[in-house]
């Protein structure tokens, strides 16, 4: 999330107001390996995909995207 400047509450807009993207989805199988893939714009303007992973009560970021920069990136 640092690489790609996206932080906590900026994948709380999109979880709370973004929209699911069904090609970028995995939905098949065991409802504990479904990915959703969700789509949306920040207040501060960054159009951004994160992928949950949704199981019981817990809900996991398996990663996010800034869909409109690429961000150059040594994460160790």
């Amino acid at each position: 999330m640092g690489c790609r400047h996206i932080d906590e509450t900026e994948i709380r807009e999109i979880l709370e107001n973004g929209s699911i993207n069904f090609h970028k989805s995995a939905l098949n199988g065991d409802p504990c390996r479904r990915k959703y893939a969700v789509e949306g714009h920040t207040k501060e303007g960054q159009r951004l995909r994160v992928i949950f992973a949704p199981c019981g009560n817990e809900m996991t970021v398996v990663t996010c995207i800034d869909l409109g920069v690429e961000w150059a990136c040594d994460c160790k």
